[in-house]
């Protein structure tokens, strides 16, 4: 289950296993839209291509979170470092209501909801998120761990196929692909 907030402070923890370039891979630039790096995401030549793609992006995704909203998901953070779920859904809840139009500030209490139990609580989010920024791959990787968590092996599948399409590089994608796919259907005969 994935229960880390990719937040300020925080590395996304598929960006923690990534090994240096030991070759030339073109960086994500400035200029890079998101459109951009989506599809560049998609057609990744390597996992530190793709890493790099990840972060870019996750960058974008946030740039326009505020200070004051940057607090709160800060604390959210340490509190469920505390074992304090109830309180880091609170203030991501806070948060969202300083800047409910970030996509990745309803991923991340869906995060928090999922990590406190609340399976359907992090659909719901998950829902407001993917509606936002529905090329968000984390998001479609939470939404994958919300559904499995819910019992719903047949969405967790279908969930998992966007987060292949999106980024085909994902550390242990076909690994869960397939690990998904004998959850929702069974042994084939």
């Amino acid at each position: 289950m994935l229960t880390v907030l990719s937040v300020w402070g925080m590395v996304p923890p598929v960006l923690c296993h990534a090994a240096p370039s030991t070759t030339a891979i073109p960086a994500p630039g400035a200029k890079d839209s998101r459109t951009d790096l989506v599809a560049r995401l998609a057609h990744a030549q390597s996992a530190q291509e793709a890493a790099l793609i990840r972060q870019a992006l996750e960058e974008l995704r946030l740039k326009p979170v505020r200070p004051a909203t940057q607090l709160l998901v800060r604390r959210a953070t340490r509190e469920l470092g505390e074992d304090k779920p109830a309180d880091a859904i609170e203030d991501m809840g806070a948060a969202l209501a300083l800047q409910s139009d970030v996509a990745a500030l309803w991923r991340m209490r869906a995060q928090t909801r999922l990590s406190g139990g609340d399976a359907q609580g992090a659909i719901s989010d998950l829902g407001e998120a993917l509606q936002r920024d529905p090329e968000d791959a984390q998001s479609w990787q939470t939404l994958t761990s919300a559904e499995e968590a819910a019992g719903a092996n047949d969405a967790a599948l279908k969930a998992w196929e966007h987060v292949m399409a999106l980024d085909p590089l994902m550390p242990g994608a076909t690994k869960t692909y397939d690990k998904l796919k004998l959850k929702a259907y069974g042994q084939p005969t």
